[in-house]
């Protein structure tokens, strides 16, 4: 079904629009001879097939979306990059994947040539929106003339790795195969009575799954629209839902809250009727900034949770129904979700647990990483490391995460990953990462450290490494030097008493 995702649109309106990209449109007609001549070239000219794996670093653009469809359709796996990543962090993950192909967008060319100088395999690299040379492809030369492109896609293909860390602090390829974002698709439909007279706001980058499945793939499978935009732009957005009218959107607290502040002259200036339910993903919102949010704004927040593991949503307040505040809603239809105790047994309703998930939307596993994969999905159940209940009418709520995973403006930061490169600076004895409250963005990252011996380094001097190692989002904010870290009972150091030693906020 991912494989042709334009199917519906083909047969009941070629002409149109699919994609709403600034000052262009595309129709399903448009979008489909795309996607086939490049799905051509991928084959006849890159030599691309059924499992090998295409890595994109970019912002949303529709090159991006092109080749994302075009690798649907003959079964090649997409790996999607962050354009903030690091040479380091880039290599990592073509390394990891084996992917054979690497695109990424003209203003990545420097670090992305760099990255594959560390590149343990043969890899093709393909650019658009910058110069090509001799072992860099233009894009656009991969397009081939070609009237159809015809393949079986067994439904265990997979159809993209997503790279998320956990406690190794090494990012983890979440394998999702066809069925999984088939299902994962399936299940928003049906959730949100989602039609082809819908249309996505997409905001949110395509490098994170929730836009992939939520509001690309939806829209396209039922025969609806995208309006694309690069990013969230606070100036245009208001402006854009008057214009393109769009139904729905997905976004982030950050976002949000930044709408809510918006004056509510300039707020009711616009026409944003057409919208009938905004999603919030990424992070939890507070009960005040729901609130503040839906007193200003002719449309509500649905709150909803998952994770990249199970597709990116398992449970979601109805669209119609009884809607509770601070809740994550109910398990999607054909989506079990139940609380259970340190053994693994179902717990009552009200009790605290850890949230485990089980439906053909969970992901395969992670790529080359069977210690992982077996701890974190037993029986066909995905253990989501996340701690919640449910209440006795089946709404379940999110109390505390098991990971120490910082959401910063609804992007995932791993503890661990920033510790490692920390640890690499020879003074550095001891190092940890939590996060610390942040008005605009959720939480940001501050850093504990103490050092081996007298030091001259200061907090500048860690952030200017981190910032040479990680993407910026990723490096600490903030840098509290210490004696030493304090140490629980058995000699780990111990994040809950730094969290409790001190109220550090971030200086902007």
């Amino acid at each position: 079904m991912i494989a042709n995702i334009l199917q519906k649109g083909l047969k009941n309106n070629p002409q149109k629009v699919a994609i709403y990209y600034y000052d262009k449109e595309y129709t399903y007609q448009q979008l489909e001879s795309l996607v086939v001549q490049l799905a051509a070239g991928f084959r006849q000219k890159l030599q691309l097939t059924q499992g090998d794996v295409v890595a994109i670093q970019s912002t949303n653009t529709i090159e991006m979306v092109i080749s994302i469809l075009a690798c649907w359709r003959i079964g090649v796996t997409v790996t999607p990059m962050n354009p903030a990543l690091k040479p380091n962090e880039i290599s990592y993950q073509l390394n990891h994947s084996k992917a054979k192909c690497y695109i990424y967008q003209g203003h990545c060319a420097g670090k992305a040539q760099e990255a594959v100088k560390q590149v343990s395999h043969p890899i093709h690299q393909i650019i658009y929106d910058g110069d090509a040379s001799n072992t860099v492809i233009s894009f656009q030369s991969l397009y081939l003339e070609q009237v159809t492109v015809k393949e079986n896609i067994p439904e265990d293909t997979l159809a993209v790795i997503i790279y998320t860390s956990g406690t190794t602090g090494k990012p983890k390829g979440v394998m999702l195969t066809h069925q999984n974002a088939a299902s994962m698709c399936q299940m928003l439909i049906e959730h949100l009575d989602l039609n082809e007279n819908d249309r996505s706001y997409m905001i949110l980058p395509l490098f994170h799954v929730n836009s992939i499945h939520f509001t690309l793939s939806v829209p396209l499978l039922i025969g609806g629209s995208v309006v694309l935009r690069h990013r969230f732009n606070t100036d245009d957005m208001l402006e854009n839902i008057h214009r393109y009218k769009p139904t729905y959107l997905v976004a982030v607290p950050t976002v949000y809250n930044l709408l809510a502040d918006l004056p509510e002259e300039v707020i009711n200036s616009y026409d944003l009727s057409s919208i009938k339910f905004a999603s919030c993903g990424g992070a939890p919102l507070s009960l005040s900034e729901i609130r503040k949010f839906e007193s200003k704004y002719p449309f509500q927040i649905i709150e909803a949770w998952g994770l990249s593991e199970a597709g990116c949503v398992s449970t979601k307040n109805p669209l119609h129904g009884k809607k509770k505040v601070g809740s994550i809603g109910v398990p999607l239809a054909g989506q079990e979700v139940v609380v259970v105790n340190e053994q693994g047994k179902e717990i009552p309703a009200f009790e605290k647990g850890e949230l485990i998930v089980k439906g053909n939307n969970v992901m395969a596993g992670y790529l080359n990483n069977l210690e992982e994969t077996s701890k974190t999905l037993k029986d066909g159940w995905l253990y989501t490391g996340d701690i919640g209940y449910q209440d006795d009418e089946g709404y379940f709520y999110i109390v505390d995460r098991k990971k120490d995973v910082i959401i910063r403006g609804g992007i995932n930061i791993y503890p661990k990953e920033v510790e490692g490169v920390l640890y690499q600076i020879p003074e550095v004895r001891e190092a940890a990462v939590v996060g610390i409250y942040d008005q605009k963005y959720g939480e940001e990252v501050l850093a504990y450290v103490s050092f081996r011996k007298a030091s001259n380094m200061d907090e500048d001097d860690i952030i200017r490494y981190c910032k040479e190692k990680l993407a910026n989002y990723k490096c600490p904010k903030k840098i509290v030097i210490l004696d030493s870290l304090p140490k629980n009972s058995v000699g780990k150091i111990s994040k809950v008493t730094l969290k409790s030693q001190g109220n550090y906020t971030v200086e902007r």
